[in-house]
């Protein structure tokens, strides 16, 4: 799910495909009627379709890049952010602290399962993401409908 930084929003809730040996995925948002898609180098979003490589194609759906960390932003080039602190949480988690090269003040971060390599968590400067369910499927499974997102009440109790 995401959420604006202030709470202001009610969260919304994402549904993330993705075949990493095919380079592939699938992006649906809650409330959105569109189904983001990208497969052979071809990025088929809301603005249409366009050639785009693997790694620049989860800019229309930041969450996808949650499973691929190694493809986030924040890895240092030039105005952006660089990793500062790697603190260990409860074993197998990881919280990077990354902080923006012209304002030390300035940071984000992100929780990463070190078993897995996903990053469960990323806090932004606008927007909170969290994973909440990461299933791997089998490959011979075909990419499930659309799914129907249920109300939510309240922010999920995160757990370390």
């Amino acid at each position: 799910m995401t959420m604006t930084r202030g709470g202001s929003a009610q969260p919304r809730q994402f549904q993330v495909v993705i075949d990493e040996c095919d380079r592939s995925w699938t992006f649906d948002h809650e409330g959105d009627r569109h189904r983001d898609h990208y497969a052979e180098g071809v990025l088929d979003s809301v603005d249409g379709a366009v050639e785009v490589s693997f790694a620049r194609s989860g800019a229309v759906a930041p969450p996808v890049r949650l499973l691929t960390p190694e493809l986030l932003l924040l890895w240092g080039s030039p105005g952006s952010f660089a990793p500062i602190l790697v603190q260990r949480v409860h074993g197998h988690w990881l919280l990077v602290t990354f902080e923006h090269e012209r304002d030390p003040a300035d940071r984000v971060t992100m929780v990463v399962d070190e078993r897995d390599g996903i990053a469960y968590r990323s806090y932004g400067t606008g927007e909170i993401t969290v994973l909440t369910d990461v299933r791997v499927m089998e490959d011979d499974e075909p990419v499930p409908p659309r799914p129907r997102f249920s109300r939510l009440r309240e922010w999920p109790v995160l757990e370390y």
